[in-house]
């Protein structure tokens, strides 16, 4: 059995970083550890979690790209398991994981991340709105449970990769820089895995506020990522940004031409139409929150985007003194 490294970046060990670590040992497998990396460490919570395959690693106030780098480094495993701190794993999540490694051009094993039960009202309309494949297209399969297939990229809150091909986290990004670890782990000719049956349940941000924020850095920074590196195959994270150009250009126009005027109206109402009919649930409420952020969510992520394109990436995080524990 090969050993498990399951590392999880956290500002501190919290409620949800507690929840996290306890589902964790809970695990049906048997060779793993646990590494906890927060800001700083508090006694009493290193006293509460304590367990021989549990270290706790201070790494100052540092972003997750250079949390889990630590991680990586720190580590005596043969696979890294990345989870966030606001996430917990099923019970069988590395046993089912592990199989798909037999095969050895798979360099990456992820799934869904499912919203929790417990999770509040704004959680789940999120959740809802993120699973929608009019929001987020082929990656809307990390939102719920699918068919198992091959993707471009996973999110780093459920994702286990081997680690000779592991590369480091760009630390200078706050978000995408798991697709950017992806991405590199293709260009040396390994596979990346969707399965269903790996499954971790996380939290979404729990008011709207926070999820349009969420939506504007990830549109941000994987317009910084794709002006990295750019390729053809990134051009689809543009598509929302385009469409939110042409909304705004076709508001313009309609002032200066009826017949754009028309068009663009009849566009709008199709799109629309979509929308809603894809964001129907059995509570009347819910559908409306869920089709007015999905709305939101399109325009916060294209604008973001938008900002990146203009702007560059001028966020370098410096490495901090650490504390092993």
């Amino acid at each position: 059995m090969k050993k498990v490294s399951i590392i999880v970046p956290c500002r501190e060990i919290d409620f949800m970083t507690g929840k996290c670590i306890i589902k964790c040992l809970k695990l049906d497998y048997e060779d793993f550890e646990i590494l906890i990396l927060p800001d700083t460490i508090d006694r009493e919570a290193s006293k509460k979690y304590k367990d021989k395959k549990l270290r706790i690693i201070e790494t100052g106030p540092v972003k997750p790209a250079f949390k889990r780098n630590l991680g990586m480094e720190k580590s005596k495993g043969n696979f890294f398991a990345f989870i966030d701190s606001d996430a917990y794993p099923e019970k069988d999540w590395l046993k089912n994981a592990m199989q798909y490694f037999k095969e050895e051009k798979i360099g990456i094993v992820g799934g869904p991340n499912l919203t929790p039960t417990e999770g509040n009202f704004w959680e789940k309309i999120s959740g809802y709105v993120l699973s929608n494949f009019w929001t987020s297209g082929d990656a809307c399969v990390r939102y719920k449970k699918s068919k198992n297939c091959f993707v471009k990229e996973l999110p780093s809150c459920n994702y286990i990769s081997r680690k000779e091909i592991s590369p480091k986290y760009d630390p200078s990004f706050l978000t995408a820089e798991d697709s950017e670890f992806c991405f590199k782990v293709e260009d040396q000719g390994y596979k990346i895995l969707y399965a269903k049956d790996v499954v971790v349940f996380h939290h979404r941000r729990d008011t709207l506020k926070k999820h349009l924020k969420q939506m504007f850095i990830y549109g941000r920074d994987i317009a910084w990522l794709s002006k990295k590196k750019f390729t053809l195959d990134k051009f689809y994270y543009s598509v929302l940004s385009i469409f939110t150009l042409g909304v705004v250009g076709g508001i313009i126009l309609s002032f200066f031409s009826s017949i754009i005027k028309v068009i663009f109206l009849f566009l709008m109402l199709i799109y629309l139409l979509i929308i809603f009919s894809t964001s129907i649930h059995k509570n009347i409420n819910i559908t409306f929150w869920i089709t007015t952020t999905t709305i939101l969510t399109h325009f916060y992520y294209g604008f973001g985007w938008i900002y990146g394109i203009l702007f560059k990436n001028k966020n370098i995080q410096a490495n901090r003194g650490l504390n092993i524990r």
